[in-house]
């Protein structure tokens, strides 16, 4: 990985070690947000859950427009909004204590993450090759898992000392972030922003590579919030509430470790096959579940196959989104992530509301493997498009 890292211009090399410090920062934060509110005399229980609902809303669905601002305007200055409209988000958490003043931080906080991402992955493609678009996709998502798999611990450090330390502490990340970017160097096409109108995204909502990316990706997400939510919720239950950060550790160090040759794999096979082979894999890890009564080994283990299906699906799904429309990709990583967004509710509505009104005689997980081996079969006709990928 330190061998690729080198291999990459200074331009790409300095946008990795942004997604890996943000996401430092980023999950410094993520954990300990609801505690801290919670903890606040000004905001109730729900209040909490209305702040981290808006926060994860704006995360999700601002995505598009940093896509629109990327394409129509220009890809470097929407990345460094994405950065800088989250100091003052993380700043003002620490200091505010009304209700309304904590919408507003915990919004720019989400707004600039869905702003900076499409950007950021435009900006990859641009600056890579055609023949290493796989490498730099998925080197981009190993450095965020490092991040992920960072974060919680500096942040609990940080959160026991102080709250306010922790919150001002990422504030000083993304603002370094912001001063570091302002070196990327950066011409756009002039194929793309000054021809773009709106008949072209127009055109982009109309194609059907562009249509299957998106119904894909959610139900992915439909499937994936699973570990966000209720596979925790169930290993806390029978194993208690440390065996959740183990979790997350081990599903961002799988995806670090093997990230790469399963993203080759991906890309070079055809696409309907390795997308049936990501819900063959989501269905294994959802039985490994069902039968788990008492065994680390076994929720380990579906924890690791649930992390493969993971890889398989982002990667092959982001370059499959790279050759959709020229011109357009910051758009068309925007309109999917929009996708995921709605996934992502739900697939955490439906697997929290199984979950709780689990019957005796079938389990959510049993639901959820019988969906994903349904889901493999229906991957296989997946119809063809005019739009041909080309493999790495």
């Amino acid at each position: 990985m330190l061998k690729l890292f080198r291999n990459y211009n200074a331009e790409i090399q300095l946008v990795l070690i942004t997604t890996l410090l943000s996401n430092v920062g980023i999950f410094m934060v993520i954990p300990f947000l609801a505690i801290y509110l919670n903890e606040l005399n000004t905001v109730s229980t729900v209040d909490v859950g209305i702040i981290v609902g808006i926060a994860f809303w704006c995360q999700k669905a601002g995505s598009l427009l940093g896509g629109l601002l990327s394409d129509f305007v220009h890809v470097k200055k929407t990345m460094l909004l994405g950065l800088a409209i989250r100091i003052p988000g993380y700043i003002l958490v620490g200091y505010v204590t009304n209700f309304y003043l904590l919408i507003v931080a915990c919004s720019l906080i989400g707004l600039g993450s869905s702003i900076y991402l499409p950007a950021a992955k435009s900006f990859l493609i641009d600056k890579c090759n055609s023949d290493n678009k796989v490498e730099v996709l998925s080197a981009r998502m190993i450095f965020s898992n490092i991040g992920v798999a960072i974060g919680p611990v500096i942040g609990l450090i940080v959160f026991e000392v102080s709250p306010i330390w922790l919150f001002s502490s990422v504030g000083v990340i993304f603002s370094f972030l912001l001063l570091l970017n302002l070196k990327l160097k950066y011409k756009p096409n002039s194929c793309t922003t000054n021809l773009l109108r709106f008949s072209d995204f127009n055109q982009l909502l109309k194609n059907k590579l562009m249509i299957s990316i998106s119904v894909f990706m959610f139900i992915f997400m439909v499937l994936y919030m699973q570990i966000e939510i209720t596979i925790p919720m169930f290993s806390k239950e029978l194993f208690g509430q440390n065996i959740v950060s183990l979790i997350f550790i081990l599903n961002a160090l799988i995806v670090v470790f093997f990230q790469m040759p399963i993203s080759r794999w991906t890309c070079k096979e055809n696409n309907n096959f390795s997308l049936m082979i990501g819900f063959i894999a989501f269905s294994i890890s959802f039985l490994l579940l069902s039968t788990l009564e008492t065994s680390y080994l076994a929720l380990f283990l579906s924890v690791i196959i649930f992390s493969f299906a993971e890889i398989i699906f982002q990667i092959r799904l982001d370059y499959e989104a790279t050759n959709v429309k020229d011109g357009m990709i910051a758009t068309t990583f925007g309109i999917m992530s929009l996708a995921g967004a709605f996934g992502g509710l739900f697939g955490s509505y439906i697997g929290t509301y199984l979950y709780s009104n689990e019957e005796q005689d079938i389990s959510v997980w049993a639901i959820l493997t019988i969906m994903s081996l349904i889901l493999s079969l229906l991957s296989l006709l997946r119809p063809k498009t005019n739009n041909e990928v080309h493999y790495a």
